[in-house]
């Protein structure tokens, strides 16, 4: 299930005795548990009614289990990446067999915030339907949750304003929040937030810089693309990071010039692009800029220069570098 299906079975106090979080969002998740918590827990008994273990052994995750609740109808055991789920150890066969006779006045969920490496335990609580993943937001999802997000500091979002923040900040839910409390800070007399206050105090994410060199490189701007750049690796990103976000840059804008040569529609090619409308229309504001050749040009100095340094052939220092040159060269020819 999903989160939205997940938070319609706590409404409904339909939970199920295992669960399983898992998934890179992590907002999400810890809203979900804040909810499970609320539900589960009476207030003031919280903690007589939570039991949080750290890599138990399964005697210890059994006991836990099979404790009453305290003037509640349920218990909570929350297991926060165990061992056997995130480990190199796998789950004993005791544990998977208790899963499904685990009582009714108990929860026990397995909280996952690193990458699940063993699946003996997810796939038992699948087949038990409690299964959870908590995946990334679609465009329309993160654009209700940026406008909610400043309609709930008081201040008023359109559309297109949010989907600038989430193109300039990037798609983590919990730093679109701190974006936002620090956007609606500025000018709080005004009930509207504007393009302008985005640009003015977002954080741009290292995707949303290497754009921006690539704007500069479009006009043909040597030292604002070099200053971009500096800016990147003073923020302790990668050269090779850097230089595969520029690949996959102009891979979208090679994209994006197959697909009107093959006359398709601006929403067919923000679908086929994966990206939202109002990043489709960056891309194709770059692209106009470029001829096929060129861009098909930029793709393989790129992706050349990305495998010679993986592969050793090139130093990591001054390849990137390299590239940016070659780049503005191509521009002006």
């Amino acid at each position: 299930m999903n989160h939205q299906d997940f938070f319609s079975l706590v409404a409904q106090g339909r939970v199920p005795s295992v669960l399983f979080f898992e998934g890179p969002e992590e907002y999400l998740k810890q809203s979900a548990l804040r909810e499970l918590r609320k539900a589960l827990l009476p207030e003031g008994l919280e903690e007589l009614n939570e039991s949080r273990l750290d890599a138990p052994d399964t005697d210890e995750l059994i006991a836990a289990a099979e404790t009453l609740p305290f003037m509640a109808d349920r218990r909570l055991i929350l297991l926060r990446d165990h061992p056997a789920v995130v480990g190199r150890g796998e789950a004993d066969e005791r544990l998977l067999s208790y899963l499904p006779s685990a009582p009714p006045t108990a929860v026990i969920l397995f909280y996952c915030v690193l990458p699940v490496k063993q699946q003996k335990i997810k796939n038992a609580v699948k087949k038990l339907g409690g299964l959870v993943e908590f995946t990334a937001l679609n465009d329309r999802e993160l654009t209700t949750f940026v406008t909610k997000a400043f309609h709930d500091l008081g201040r008023e979002c359109d559309a297109r304003t949010a989907d600038s923040l989430i193109f300039t900040a990037g798609k983590d839910l919990n730093l679109l929040l701190r974006e936002a409390a620090k956007i609606a800070s500025l000018h709080p007399d005004d009930p509207h937030v504007h393009p302008a206050d985005v640009q003015a105090l977002a954080t741009p994410s290292t995707e949303t810089v290497v754009f921006k060199i690539v704007d500069a490189v479009l006009a043909g701007q040597d030292g604002p693309a070099f200053a971009q750049l500096r800016s990147l690796l003073q923020r302790g990103e990668r050269r090779t990071m850097i230089l595969g976000a520029l690949l996959r840059q102009f891979r979208l804008m090679q994209q994006v010039k197959i697909m009107q040569f093959e006359k398709k529609s601006q929403p067919a090619i923000c679908a086929a692009l994966g990206v939202s409308s109002y990043a489709a229309q960056q891309y194709i504001r770059q692209a106009a800029s470029y001829t096929g050749r060129q861009v098909k040009e930029a793709v393989s100095l790129c992706l050349n220069t990305d495998l010679e340094v993986k592969s050793g052939l090139l130093r990591e220092e001054g390849a990137l570098e390299s590239v940016m040159l070659k780049l503005l060269l191509l521009r002006k020819h």
